[in-house]
């Protein structure tokens, strides 16, 4: 008689087969599970941001005395500027879902989990933003406070959004290419800078300007100029299309000079460098217009 105890080959492989094929669907579906969560958790700190600021504004209108952000007196002049109330955010128990050592709040909006605070269009008001990298949406919402100048008509908006790079902020070796979205000036100094779109043309009708720190590193979000439409173009503010960008740093001497007058140029954002379109030379941003050299 033959022994039929036990399992044939074939019987084990098909086995074998069906857990790795069970194994497979159980992986993705986690994965997707891990992705859904981190999305409504960075929505919920959006949310959450927005409530925050409402409620601490709020009570700065009936209890002038009150402490504001932990940062100022409801009675100033002014209202708090946008880096503290970014430091009280950044401080509290709010996380990043996708790393819990990135900050809640930044100015980089295409960084995932990041919230991105900006004043608004209307003085003493601030903008709030937030791209779900799950459905390319981003989410804008205006907070007002006693110190708005007039009343915003749009408290909230959702429009479609991509960010061409969204990832988190990575070590040298691994960070992705640089994008109008991630952009960071090649150096903290002065300069000259133009304003260029996300392919790193000059706006139309603009030339170069002598220009501080201020002007790259996004803490001039309510400077302005228009577009050949007529347009308002915010080069300094977060998720902007349009984007300051230091081509030639000052000298020495602090004199600094430009060959891009006259839409003269186009940035590179993949590598940091800006060519001259009428000799078709390119050179490294941030170098003086004297002591640059042509990149072979």
């Amino acid at each position: 008689m033959n022994n039929k105890n036990g399992f044939a080959l074939i019987e084990l492989l098909v086995v074998v087969a069906l857990i790795s094929i069970l194994s497979a669907v159980g992986v993705v579906t986690y994965n997707g599970y891990i992705s859904n969560a981190q999305d409504k958790k960075a929505q919920s700190n959006f949310n959450q941001i927005v409530k925050t600021m409402n409620n601490e504004l709020a009570n700065c209108r009936i209890n002038p005395s009150a402490r504001l952000f932990n940062n100022q007196n409801c009675d100033s002049n002014s209202e708090p500027n946008v880096n503290a109330v970014s430091n009280f955010f950044n401080s509290s128990t709010l996380t990043n879902p996708y790393d819990k050592n990135e900050k809640v709040v930044g100015s980089n909006l295409c960084n995932k989990g990041t919230v991105a605070i900006s004043s608004s269009n209307v003085s003493g008001s601030y903008q709030v933003q937030y791209v779900s990298q799950k459905k390319d949406i981003k989410y804008t919402k205006i907070v007002e406070s006693k110190w708005s100048s007039e009343k915003t008509e749009q408290m909230s908006k959702e429009e479609s959004y991509k960010c061409s790079t969204q990832t988190l902020t990575a070590s040298a070796s691994s960070a992705p290419k640089q994008t109008i979205y991630n952009y960071k000036p090649p150096h903290s100094g002065s300069g000259a800078g133009i304003i260029v779109d996300e392919n790193g043309n000059m706006l139309a009708g603009q030339g170069a300007h002598s220009c501080g720190p201020n002007c790259f590193d996004g803490t001039m979000p309510n400077w302005y100029t228009f577009d050949s439409n007529g347009n308002k173009v915010y080069p300094g503010r977060p998720g902007s299309k349009y984007r300051w960008v230091m081509t030639e740093g000052a000298s020495a001497s602090g004199n600094i000079a430009s060959s891009c007058s006259g839409g003269n140029c186009r940035y590179n954002f993949a590598d940091g460098t800006y060519t001259v379109l009428n000799s078709g030379q390119t050179f490294k941003a941030g170098e003086s217009i004297d002591s640059r050299k042509p990149i072979p």
